[in-house]
């Protein structure tokens, strides 16, 4: 058999068996959703709809799914390899193992053009559309619509950021309130508390230490208070979802970045550098989240062949402790997309850099 055969040999073989590992796998991340559905139903709400919802949710599901089966098919296939001599064999035939390898790693390639595509285009828009669907069929809890860490619009002219949220206590509060046509006052907070009012119809916010600028037409300076108190009205009822940067396709947020003081004329040049911040770090977690796949492979391809293992539960074991090391550096980063001085668009990218620096030097040492 000459090398070319059992290049497309070993890459069929991949090929293969990550079809079967990304059905697992994407069964296994969408059991959540199984659930929730099934309750759902099970609750009286319409099936249609539902079933959408979990249609929408596979994409989400599926970019986590490509590099967790790329990885999982490398240490099943190249440890059966392994296992069986064949490594070996083909090695003391004068075969490199950059040539066993190869068509894996063209495969793989293959597979990160199709996430770029998934991730960029298709996952924003079936999020989109999931928490359209959602927002459409429950009623929206005053509280529920803050969300931490990022600007959202809590009704139409009113931009919110909460930095942090525990309870009914707010920390790092900053409002743009424009509601009141022409006219527009920044209200920057250091914490607070949040209530509901109404019989939960209202959103109360009883701020600490706020400066109010403009405080009002009447008084157009800034105003320094100990406490003061806003009210949101009417917010306990059915909403149309307001879309944020995961909903926005990556060309879309580009165009964004390009102009992003004339659609957020209200945000101050901080505010504005956290938004931007927001945006660069989405776009590069999706590209990163693609070549994933590639640096987990050149991890598991020499892992595979050292771990001589024949059951298949240690190979998924071991995918999984490893695509756990790797997602737990991601959320590293993320962590500090509130924090624009550190960078975190490039710190994303720093996983991704150190399994494929660790799996070539890896390949490297088994030649």
């Amino acid at each position: 058999m000459g090398s070319r055969t059992l290049d497309r040999y070993v890459g069929l073989d991949f090929l293969m068996t990550f079809v079967m590992a990304m059905v697992f796998v994407t069964f296994a991340t969408s059991i959540g959703a199984v659930f929730k559905v099934m309750d759902l139903i099970a609750r009286g709400m319409p099936w249609a709809p539902i079933v959408r919802i979990f249609l929408y949710s596979m994409p989400t599901s599926i970019v986590m799914a490509i590099p967790l089966g790329c990885l999982v098919s490398c240490l099943l296939v190249y440890g059966r390899l392994s296992d069986d001599g064949e490594v070996m064999a083909m090695q003391t035939l004068g075969i490199g193992l950059g040539t066993i390898v190869r068509s894996t790693i063209l495969v793989v390639c293959g597979l990160v053009m199709l996430s770029l595509y998934i991730n960029h285009e298709v996952e924003p828009r079936a999020h989109l559309a999931r928490r359209t669907q959602q927002a459409a069929l429950q009623s929206v809890a005053p509280l529920d619509i803050i969300e931490e860490g990022r600007f959202f619009n809590a009704v139409p002219g009113l931009r919110m950021y909460i930095g942090h949220r525990d309870g009914n206590t707010i920390r790092d509060v900053r409002i743009y309130d424009g509601r009141e046509p022409g006219f527009t006052r920044e209200i920057h907070a250091h914490h607070g508390l949040v209530h509901e009012t109404e019989e939960g119809q209202n959103l109360a916010m009883d701020l600490v230490d706020a400066r109010i600028t403009p405080f009002s037409k009447e008084v157009p300076k800034t105003v320094y208070m100990d406490k003061w108190s806003l009210v949101i009205e009417q917010l306990g009822q059915t909403r149309s979802y307001q879309p944020d940067e995961e909903d926005a396709r990556s060309t879309e947020l580009w165009a964004m970045l390009l102009y992003l003081p004339a659609i957020y004329p209200e945000l101050d040049a901080e505010d504005l550098r956290l938004q931007r911040t927001f945006y660069l770090f989405e776009i590069n977690r999706r590209s990163a989240m693609a070549f994933s796949s590639l640096a987990l492979i050149l991890v598991g391809i020499p892992l595979g062949i050292r771990s001589h293992r024949k059951s298949t539960g240690m190979g998924v074991a071991l995918s999984l402790l490893i695509f756990l090391a790797f997602y737990m550096t991601t959320l590293l980063a993320q962590s500090l997309v509130k924090m624009p001085a550190a960078q975190p668009h490039l710190l994303i990218w720093l996983p991704v850099v150190i399994f494929a620096a660790l799996g070539i030097r890896l390949i490297r040492k088994k030649e």
